[in-house]
């Protein structure tokens, strides 16, 4: 269908399959990440137009992927707990969206394509 690739970044297994699955069944290509060190591995090996991020996570959180990153693809960041507003203050210019889990898989599919259309 649209065929941008997206990163599914989740410490929780059910969460990040049910996600890349959603995604695949709209067309999107998906690779999946369990931490945020696995996630920098693979967005060296791999052309990602899109990330949807989990903020917290084992090893390295979604925060320390983004600090990590210069020039981050588009980035969604999803997590169920709130951001310290000087935290999000600091990211913002590297996030396209933030959802509060769980999200709808409308909503999923909106934000992603807005965030493939941001980074085209």
């Amino acid at each position: 269908m649209n065929g941008a690739s997206v990163l599914v970044v989740d410490d929780e297994e059910s969460v990040r399959t049910s996600v890349a699955a959603i995604l695949r069944s709209s067309g999107y290509e998906v690779i999946e990440a369990e931490d945020g060190e696995r996630a920098l591995q693979m967005l060296d090996r791999h052309d990602v137009q899109v990330v949807i991020l989990d903020v917290r996570m084992p090893r390295l959180d979604g925060i320390g992927v983004l600090d990590a990153l210069d020039e981050p693809p588009a980035v969604v960041l999803m997590s169920a707990h709130v951001l310290a507003a000087d935290v999000r203050a600091r990211i913002e210019e590297k996030v396209v969206s933030f959802l509060q889990k769980p999200v709808p898989p409308r909503r999923l599919l909106d934000e992603v394509a807005a965030a493939a259309g941001h980074a085209s």
